[in-house]
Formats: structure tokens, C-alpha cells, sequence
């Protein structure tokens, strides 16, 4: 039995859940603006497994977090010189008799850089997913069709866009009235898991969101809230019985100025300064 450590290297992969878990932790209400932001950094630049448990330590959380693991010891690749060496001296052999005795045999070296070489692995072309674009209208319907073709169907039942770092976190239903969390990045990545959504969630229908007041907001909700030098950070799309997207601005150092709410139709519900 092998023994837990945290002071593992973290892979980007256990970054990516982590990050996941903290945008959870956030959009249900348990982090603040700042401490959201605060715990993302630091998941960005974490080191170790342990580091990022830490960061999610006091959260309730759903997330299929990093466990801790001893890696295993890599099998040594077993030596091929010894039948290497073994063909090229029954080559030699072979060529000394078919010659004659008084013909020299072809050089060894010759004789080794003629054998075949060890088997390699065929040449793989990288898979390049292509990146998404969230801040843009086209982006944004074409984020929407991709998501119903990967998954055919549009319901869903919130969404979580970090513009900063270009990705996103949303989480669908499926079957048997539970929920599956779904990170974005380049590609689609489901969750091996699944939970129980709470009762005051529901599910809204994608289609329905409106992409161009949507992305006339992310331009706009800085000057709505006084700071035109801001930017929207993160968007937060949430249904606890009247659908509702919040627009979260920060201005040049990164430190949150306010919240624009506006509806799956593009209304402003509220512009709360912070």
C-alpha cells in the first residue's frame, strides 16, 4: 500500500479541477469577489497537490478534487543489444561462409548500422482543439453550438466564464434528476462524477440567452458602473427560479468595482457598485 503525499507536482490538469471547485464555491455564495480571486492565483501558481487542497479545504465542494498519490515506479525498458548483437554475429558468421575462409568478413560497424532498427512508435499528429471566444457575440453563439453538438441538448443548469483566463465551467443534467460539471478550455472536459443539484437550482434553456446584449454588456457594464477604465472579469449565469447572468468588473490592478445584473434577454435587473 502506497502512502499519501501533498508535496507531489501538481499538473495542470489538477490546477484546471481545482480552479473548477473554487468557481463552484463562488457562484453557490461560500467565497467572496476577492477571496475568489484571491484562491484562483494561487491555484494557477501552485506547486504541489497539497497546495491546492489547501485552497479548497474549507469548501463544500462536489468537484472531483487531485488525490494525493505515490507515483509509480516507471518499468526500465528492457535492453534489445543482446539480440542486437546476437543477429549481427550470425550475419558475420553467415557471410564468412558463403565468402570463403580467406575473404574478410564486412566490418562489424557495416554490418550493425545494416540491422534493422529498434521498433518506434508511428508518428502521431497533434490534436488541436480550437480555442473559444467568450467576449464577442459570435464567440459566444458559437460557444452555444458546439455545447449542443457535443452534448444535443441546450439545457443547462448554470454557467461560470472566467475571461481572464479564458475559460469556463458549466454544469448540465443528466440522467436520474443529477447534475455533471463540465470544464472548458479549448475542448469540453465532463466530470467522471455526478451530484445532486440543490433544490432552489433549475435548468434554463441556452438558446435563450441573447449573445448580442450579452456581449454589448461585457463592453459596456464598466462605463454602467462609473468605471470606464474596468474590465468584466467573470460571468456567472445562474437559475434559482428567475434566470439571471452577473457581470463582475475589476478595474487595472484586478480588484472588484461591482456587478452589473442583467437577464437572459439582455435587461439590466440591478448595478450594484461595489
Amino acid at each position: 500500500m502506497t502512502t499519501a503525499r501533498s508535496d507531489l507536482r501538481a499538473r495542470d490538469v489538477d490546477r484546471a479541477v481545482t480552479a473548477a471547485a473554487l468557481d463552484r464555491a463562488y457562484a453557490d455564495g461560500q467565497l467572496t469577489f476577492d477571496e475568489h480571486r484571491a484562491r484562483s492565483a494561487s491555484a494557477r501558481s501552485a506547486r504541489t497537490v497539497g497546495d491546492l487542497h489547501a485552497l479548497v479545504s474549507d469548501l463544500q465542494s462536489d468537484v472531483p478534487l487531485p488525490e494525493p498519490e505515490t507515483p509509480r515506479r516507471a518499468r526500465r525498458p528492457r535492453r534489445r543489444w543482446p539480440l542486437i548483437a546476437a543477429v549481427v554475429a550470425v550475419v558475420a558468421l553467415g557471410s564468412w561462409l558463403l565468402l570463403g575462409r580467406d575473404e574478410d568478413p564486412a566490418p562489424s560497424s557495416a554490418l550493425v548500422a545494416a540491422a534493422p532498427a529498434p521498433d518506434l512508435p508511428p508518428d502521431v499528429a497533434p490534436i488541436v482543439a480550437r480555442p473559444f471566444v467568450f467576449d464577442t457575440a459570435a464567440g459566444l453563439a458559437e460557444f452555444r453550438d458546439r455545447w449542443i453538438e457535443r452534448f444535443g441538448s441546450p439545457g443547462i443548469y448554470s454557467m461560470y466564464i472566467d475571461l481572464g483566463d479564458g475559460r469556463a465551467s458549466v454544469t448540465r443534467p443528466v440522467e436520474a434528476g443529477r447534475q455533471q460539471q463540465v470544464n472548458v478550455m479549448g475542448g469540453f472536459d465532463p466530470s467522471s462524477s455526478t451530484s445532486e443539484p440543490s433544490d432552489s437550482e433549475r435548468t434554463l434553456d441556452w438558446t435563450t440567452l441573447n449573445v448580442d446584449a450579452l456581449a454589448g454588456h461585457l463592453a459596456g457594464a464598466p462605463t454602467s458602473l462609473g468605471r470606464p477604465d474596468g474590465v468584466v472579469d467573470t460571468v456567472n449565469l445562474r437559475n434559482f427560479g428567475t434566470p439571471e447572468i452577473r457581470l463582475d468588473v475589476v478595474d487595472a490592478r484586478g480588484e472588484g468595482v461591482g456587478t452589473v445584473v442583467v437577464d437572459p434577454a439582455g435587461a439590466v435587473v440591478a448595478v450594484l457598485p461595489d
